[in-house]
C-alpha cells in the first residue's frame, strides 16, 4: 500500500513532465488541392494545328502540395523550424510539378528563428519567385497569373533558376517599422560536368497600411531540373519592383521587371527582357472577388542574337468565391497573345476547386 502511494504519483508527474516537453514542440501536416476542367489554348503558331485540348488539369491557380513542417522552442525566444513539402498532379495521381521534379520540391529546409530574424538551410522558395506572386493578383497562379507565366511558366518563361532554389542559405531580417529584407545565397557546387557557379539574391518589403511595396534583384548562375544547367560563363540578372494598395472597394497591384542574360550560345537565349503587370482584384461578395490582370514581356535580341523582338502579352479575369474558410471554386478565362508573324492568340476557359487542409 505505501508502495503505490508513492509509485502512482510518481508516474503521473513523469507523465505530466512528458507532456509539458512535448508542448514545446509540434508537427503539423497540411496541404492544398487544386483541379480544375476547361478547355486550355497557348498563342500558337498559325501554320500548325490549334493546340486546344479539353482536359482536367491539376495546378492553374495554384500548384497541388502536402507539407510537414515543425518547431521546438529551445528557450529564450529562439526556435528550431523544419518544413518538408511535395508537389503533385492530382489529374493523374503523380508527384511533382513535372516528371522532373524532386520529391520534396516545393521545400526542404532546417532553421533557426529568433529576435534576429531567420537563417535557413535547403531548398526553398527564391526571393524574386515570392516578390513575383506578392504584387498581383493571381497570385503564384502558374496556369491564369501573367506574371508567373512570363517569368517562371513553361514554355515561355524568362527565369533560368526556377521558383525554387536547391543548395540554399537564406536570413530573413525580423519586422521593423514595416520593413522585412532577406538576402539568399545559392551553392552552385561546381563540377566538371556542369562548372556552374554560385547564385545569390535580395529583397525587401515595406508595408504601411494598405499600401505595400517590394523589390528584389538575384544573379542566378546555376540551376537544377526542372531548369537546365548554366556552363560557367553563362549568367541572367532579374530585377524585379512591385506594389499594391487596398482602397476596401479595390486591391491595385503593379510591377516591373528586367531580365538581363550574358553568356549563353542558343539564339533563343540571347535576349533581355522587360516585363510589366497591372491587375486588380474586386470584392463583390463577403466570400467572392473578381481578379483581373494584364501582363506584357518584350524580348529584344543582345549579343548578336538574331531572334526577332518579340511582345508576349497575357490577360486574365477570373472569379474566385469561397465556400469556406478552406475551399472556394474558380472560373476564369485567359487570352494568350505572342506578337510574332503567323502566330495565332489563344483562348482558355477553366472551372476549378481548391481545397486545404
Amino acid at each position: 500500500m505505501a508502495f503505490a502511494q508513492k509509485i502512482i504519483p510518481a508516474i503521473f508527474m513523469s507523465l505530466g513532465a512528458c507532456v509539458g516537453a512535448q508542448a514545446q514542440s509540434s508537427v503539423t501536416m497540411y496541404g492544398l488541392f487544386d483541379i480544375s476542367f476547361g478547355s486550355f489554348q497557348n498563342s500558337y503558331n498559325g501554320s500548325t494545328a490549334n493546340p486546344r485540348t479539353t482536359q482536367v488539369a491539376s495546378n492553374p491557380m495554384t500548384t497541388s502540395y502536402f507539407g510537414f513542417k515543425g518547431t521546438e522552442d529551445l528557450g529564450d525566444g529562439l526556435k528550431a523550424l523544419f518544413t518538408l513539402e511535395s508537389f503533385f498532379r492530382g489529374d493523374i495521381g503523380a508527384s511533382g510539378r513535372t516528371g522532373s521534379d524532386v520529391f520534396w520540391a516545393r521545400n526542404a529546409n532546417v532553421a533557426l528563428a529568433g529576435g534576429f530574424g531567420k537563417v535557413a538551410l535547403g531548398r526553398m522558395d527564391n526571393l524574386l519567385f515570392l516578390q513575383a506572386l506578392t504584387f498581383n493578383p493571381l497570385g503564384g497562379a502558374f496556369g491564369f497569373s501573367p506574371t508567373i507565366r512570363l517569368t517562371y511558366g513553361a514554355p515561355w518563361g524568362n527565369d533560368k533558376g526556377d521558383s525554387g532554389w536547391s543548395n540554399a542559405v537564406s536570413y530573413t531580417t525580423p519586422t521593423m517599422g514595416g520593413f522585412t529584407g532577406a538576402v539568399q545565397w545559392q551553392a552552385g557546387e561546381t563540377s566538371a560536368t556542369t562548372g556552374e557557379s554560385n547564385s545569390a539574391g535580395l529583397s525587401g518589403t515595406y508595408v504601411l497600411g494598405g499600401f505595400s511595396i517590394g523589390a528584389g534583384y538575384q544573379v542566378v548562375k546555376s540551376a537544377e531540373l526542372p531548369k537546365g544547367n548554366l556552363a560557367s560563363d553563362q549568367k541572367q540578372t532579374l530585377a524585379l519592383l512591385g506594389a499594391s494598395y487596398d482602397f476596401g472597394v479595390v486591391k491595385l497591384f503593379g510591377q516591373y521587371g528586367q531580365f538581363k542574360n550574358k553568356g549563353f550560345t542558343l539564339n533563343a537565349d540571347k535576349i533581355d527582357t522587360k516585363l510589366y503587370q497591372v491587375g486588380a482584384s474586386v470584392p463583390v461578395t463577403s466570400a467572392g472577388k473578381v481578379l483581373v490582370s494584364y501582363g506584357q514581356s518584350k524580348e529584344s535580341a543582345v549579343e548578336g542574337g538574331t531572334t526577332p523582338d518579340v511582345d508576349h502579352s497575357i490577360f486574365t479575369l477570373a472569379y474566385d468565391h469561397f465556400l469556406s474558410k478552406r475551399t472556394d471554386v474558380y472560373a476564369a478565362y485567359m487570352l494568350d497573345d505572342e506578337d510574332q508573324a503567323g502566330w495565332k492568340k489563344g483562348n482558355t476557359f477553366a472551372v476549378g476547386i481548391r481545397h486545404r487542409f
